[in-house]
Order: C-alpha cells, then structure tokens, then sequence
C-alpha cells in the first residue's frame, strides 16, 4: 500500500526534465562509477549505479547553474 500512495505522487520524470540545465558534463563510464560506489561500501548492481549517477548528474548541474548564471 506505502508503494501505491508514492506511484501516486511522483512527478513525471520528463516532466521534471524541463527544470534541469542543458548543461554538458563529461561523465564517468559506468563501469567505473559502479567500482567506485562499490568501494564506497554501496552494495549495488550496474542499474542502481546508473541511477545513481543520473541523479548526481542532476545536482552538479543544478549547483552549476544556481552559482553560475544570472537568472
């Protein structure tokens, strides 16, 4: 029941894609962003690494944009 009540309040990811900067960013191959989550101590496998990523990629692109233009 917890999970249908959070299916019901999540936005859209392409809709929330709108609010991220076009900004370009060189990023890790995969395979080495799943070694270094993994010796972090993340027991992870290659999907959650991959949205791992994702999201961090959506905060350094946030913070770059918060810090970095004048809108």
């Amino acid at each position: 029941m917890k999970n249908h009540h959070k299916e019901k309040n999540k936005v859209p990811y392409s809709e929330s894609k709108k609010y991220i900067p076009s900004i370009e960013l060189k990023k890790i191959p995969p395979e080495k962003a799943l070694h270094l989550l993994r010796t972090a101590g993340y027991n992870i496998n290659e999907e959650q690494s991959e949205e791992i990523m994702e999201f961090i990629y959506i905060i350094v692109k946030l913070t770059l944009k918060e810090f970095f233009t004048s809108d």
